[in-house]
């Protein structure tokens, strides 16, 4: 990781970088008892918003719409919105 894949806000955050952003939970959503195990906390930092999914979680306590949270890790390129899977966050 170089200094130049760290971002600031979701609107600057590349695909295949690093990037550290913090916004408002807008949204979450968690799948069905009959599939995987996954919570999707959508986060927007007033530029852009950002898909956060977490895998093998249906749950994590103090995630949920209209907390803060600050995440950083590898951009993956999605079709609609960009996404960072199993990040390292804080609340």
């Amino acid at each position: 990781m170089t200094a130049t894949d760290i971002t600031r806000s979701i609107s600057s955050a590349a695909p295949r970088t690093i990037a550290a952003v913090r916004g408002r939970i807008v949204s979450i959503r968690i799948e069905p008892r009959d599939a995987a195990p996954q919570l999707t906390a959508r986060i927007d930092d007033g530029t852009g918003r950002m898909d956060v999914v977490f895998m093998g979680r249906r749950e994590i306590p103090g995630v949920e719409p209209g907390a803060m949270m600050s995440v950083e890790g590898r951009v993956s390129d999605a079709e609609d919105l960009p996404r960072i899977f199993n990040p390292q966050y804080t609340l």
